[in-house]
């Protein structure tokens, strides 16, 4: 080959380097997650969106940990998306959550089931405005303010977030960027939950999270080879009058990721992970039963057809998870200053997921937990307890229509 011909080789060689490193992974819809990337060939185009998700969850549990409850109702979210121009794209709505039997909500910021604190409430449904700002200045990369793709968009490990919260709690608000290509998938936000004005008596809350995954061997390729690395921080506190109780809380974990894909109708995929989590109480004016904690998770997942098998192993010690499945910390949520500081956690269970068309996904789940022996605190005297177990099990069906009203 003379010189000549080497140059343009070498140019070519790299522009397919690029898109290699660059090229986007896949990103779809879900049961719970949402298509974040724009579409430039929307352009003028002006959408309505009636994203709808009704459930019936139960969660029966032994009441040391946490108590049993049942979450019956549904979340809808119309909104409409307008396009004005092909890296642009606004979205303007309400957000309302209904519990059947309930005609009345608690008027702040909801997390969980939230109790009855608030001096006003809501009849009906707990509602909110509804509004997103989201630029894509290239394909890999999303700016999005406003309602940023929070919940299980965010793929943290349940240990950090519960997939219970996706059905309760408030849709996140604040600042987000999101870059997807071949070698990661980052995502860092930003959500105020609170917003304190002068003489409020009342924090300041807002959680900032980081979660990403180095892609050492293509996401798509039969094997994959991955690094995770995932942090959530929560801050109460302010600089206005009247604060109290300020507060810096950390959760962390990172690890291994690895698996096969299969290039077969029923059985898709295996993965396998592996993380050390921790916890950090960086500063607190009110006093914690832990100032930091450590923690071992491994997870297995098989997908079958529309079946997910998973099998989830986490031991702790010292533990405290600001947004994860109360099971996996090492504080009772049911009884105040109980905690025990070392647990095995053993969780088991098995999802099914069917999409009908565009924006149509049936869903069921079951999935137990089982806590060999351990000893718990009551705040000073130690109680031997043989075992804990639960389960959880629930039914979905989210229907996200998106009709073209102009183009």
């Amino acid at each position: 080959m003379n010189e000549k011909t080497k140059i343009p080789v070498f140019f070519f060689c790299c522009i397919l380097f690029s898109q290699c490193l660059f090229a986007q992974t896949p990103v779809r819809e879900s049961l719970f997650t949402d298509v974040y990337t724009i579409d430039s060939e929307k352009e003028g185009e002006l959408d309505l969106c009636i994203d709808n998700i009704s459930f019936l969850n139960n969660t029966e549990t032994g009441g040391d940990i946490q108590k049993g409850y049942t979450l019956p109702g549904f979340r809808i979210n119309p909104r409409l998306t307008y396009y004005p121009a092909s890296m642009i794209k606004m979205e303007a709505g309400v957000s309302l959550l209904k519990y059947w039997g309930a005609d009345k909500y608690p008027n702040y910021a909801y997390r969980d089931i939230p109790e009855w604190k608030a001096s006003g409430y809501q009849l009906g449904f707990h509602l909110l405005p509804f509004f997103r700002a989201q630029i894509q200045p290239v394909p890999q990369l999303n700016i999005v303010l406003g309602h940023i793709y929070g919940g299980a968009n965010h793929g943290l490990i349940e240990p950090l977030y519960n997939p219970e919260l996706n059905l309760t709690a408030d849709p996140e608000m604040g600042a987000q960027i999101i870059h997807n290509s071949r070698v990661a998938h980052f995502d860092a936000w930003v959500n105020w939950e609170t917003f304190t004005f002068k003489n409020e008596a009342n924090n300041e809350v807002v959680t900032a999270g980081a979660a990403t995954c180095f892609h050492i061997t293509n996401p798509q390729s039969f094997f994959y080879l991955g690094v995770p690395i995932q942090a959530v921080v929560t801050h109460h506190g302010g600089e206005i009058d009247s604060i109290d109780g300020v507060a810096s809380l950390a959760n962390g974990a990172a690890g291994l990721q690895f698996g096969f894909n299969f290039d077969n109708s029923a059985f898709k995929y295996l993965r396998l992970s592996l993380m050390g989590a921790g916890y950090k109480n960086f500063y607190s004016e009110e006093p914690l039963l832990f100032k930091q904690g450590w923690a071992a998770y491994s997870n297995l997942n098989i997908r079958i057809w529309n079946l997910d098998l998973k099998m989830n192993i986490w031991r702790s010690g010292n533990f405290i998870n600001l947004f994860g499945n109360p099971i996996f910390g090492n504080v009772s949520t049911s009884k105040e200053n109980w905690n025990f500081p070392r647990i095995v956690v053993l969780n088991p269970g098995i999802k099914y997921e069917q999409e009908f068309g565009n924006g149509f996904h049936l869903g069921a789940n079951f999935e137990c937990h089982f806590t060999p022996e351990f000893t718990m605190y009551d705040g000073v005297n130690p109680i031997k307890t043989e075992k804990y177990s639960g389960w959880t099990t629930g039914v979905f069906l989210r229907i996200n229509p998106s009709i073209v009203l102009k183009k």
